[in-house]
């Protein structure tokens, strides 16, 4: 958020096309190079082991000079480097609209669990919630589905529309309530009162308010907090770190209210390989079927689990991106801060980015930098720890 006014740009759908890894291994240990992506040293000896990508990171910060700035690579199942300017890999950074595929593995462990199902609506989902604060003034809310809301097909008003999650948000941090991790509570002051601007399923509309409302599902389907079951669901049960929702932030719950280290949220992507146990074989099979059930043509990047996913060389290329920029206050009335664009992903083959700097008006420029750089690197890094 831009300091309680540009709200739009707290959180967004993250797009890349991924570089591949290639196979070919060299005999030296050292390539040499000339590229304008390997900038500025040029016409340099680089390493193809994975202090290549230490020297691309050390080099892209001297160009853009950013506050504070992580990357984490991880390939073959393991974290192989980590390394951040003014900032710690290893300890929890925030991850804006990252967020997101958490929330759709915490619905994924539901419906594996046969608590909800991807056709399961509002109108049962939710019920105790309309119960308590109302019926929607529109009716046609109580039937959105759980996989319209998923894939951003709700009807809700979205990024695009003046999502009214905004000015709620702003409301919140501006009185120190944004520490508050009430889901429902929030969503009382405004849900019930929504029109949808269009019919569910109709149309792709990017919603932060839908993934709040998946939020506010999984505590009523659990009876636990949103926080406490996703930590145990998810990451408990990969056995990451389990991680906290911002605790000056909370509020943004799935949508964009965890801090994760680069290296865990990397680890917690590997869920996305076709081969991994987590998600279930009624999961891995709906991701599939997303790519045409609304547009029967597509034959790129569709929107699924709370993450964007393309074919490629094996059978899901998945990343997601983040901005979050609003100051607010604290518990205590103190002036607090959420600043941060992110970025990760993870290609067929295992190879995994992840990417976070603070936000700036050229933050986003830098990110696209950085990504290209690291594609580029992966090619080189051929000898690996």
């Amino acid at each position: 958020m831009h300091r309680g006014v540009s709200l739009r740009v707290w959180v967004i759908a993250g797009l890349v096309l991924l570089a591949g890894v290639e196979a070919a291994a060299a005999q030296s240990r050292v390539h040499t190079v000339s590229t304008s992506l390997i900038s500025p040293r040029q016409e340099t000896t680089l390493p193809d082991t994975v202090d290549r990508y230490g020297v691309v990171f050390d080099d892209w910060v001297a160009k853009w000079q950013p506050q504070s700035a992580i990357l984490a690579v991880r390939r073959n199942g393991k974290t192989v480097f980590a390394k951040g300017h003014n900032a710690d890999p290893q300890k929890p950074t925030m991850i804006a609209s990252l967020s997101k595929p958490i929330t759709g593995a915490c619905v994924a462990t539901l419906i594996r669990d046969r608590k909800l199902s991807f056709t399961t609506r509002l109108r049962e989902g939710l019920a105790r919630f309309f119960g308590r604060y109302g019926k929607p003034a529109d009716p046609r809310l109580s039937d959105v589905t759980v996989e319209e809301l998923l894939t951003h097909r709700s009807g809700l008003l979205g990024n695009d529309d003046d999502d009214p999650i905004y000015g709620v948000v702003h409301e919140r941090a501006s009185t120190g309530r944004g520490y508050l991790a009430a889901v429902s509570a929030m969503l009382s002051e405004y849900l019930t009162k929504l029109h949808l601007i269009r019919d569910p399923g109709a149309h792709y509309s990017y919603s932060n308010t839908g993934y709040e409302v998946l939020s506010a599902m999984i505590e009523e389907k659990t009876g636990r907090s949103y926080e406490d079951y996703c930590r145990e669901a998810v990451f408990g049960k990969l056995g990451i770190a389990e991680p906290r929702l911002n605790q000056d932030w909370r509020m943004l719950a799935g949508a964009g209210g965890w801090a994760v280290p680069g290296p865990d949220y990397l680890a917690f992507m590997d869920i996305f390989s076709a081969s991994h146990p987590f998600l279930s074989d009624t999961v891995k099979g709906w991701i599939d079927r997303a790519q045409t059930k609304w547009t029967p043509t597509n034959s790129d990047r569709w929107y699924s689990l709370g993450i964007n996913v393309w074919n490629g060389a094996g059978r899901w290329t998945v990343s997601h991106g983040g901005i979050l920029h609003s100051e607010g206050k604290d518990a205590e009335g103190k002036p607090t801060e959420a600043s941060v664009v992110s970025h990760a992903y993870r290609s067929a083959d295992g190879t995994a980015v992840f990417m976070a700097l603070n936000w700036s008006p050229e933050a986003h420029r830098a990110l696209d930098d950085l990504r290209q750089q690291i594609g580029e690197a992966h090619k080189y890094v051929t000898v690996l720890p």
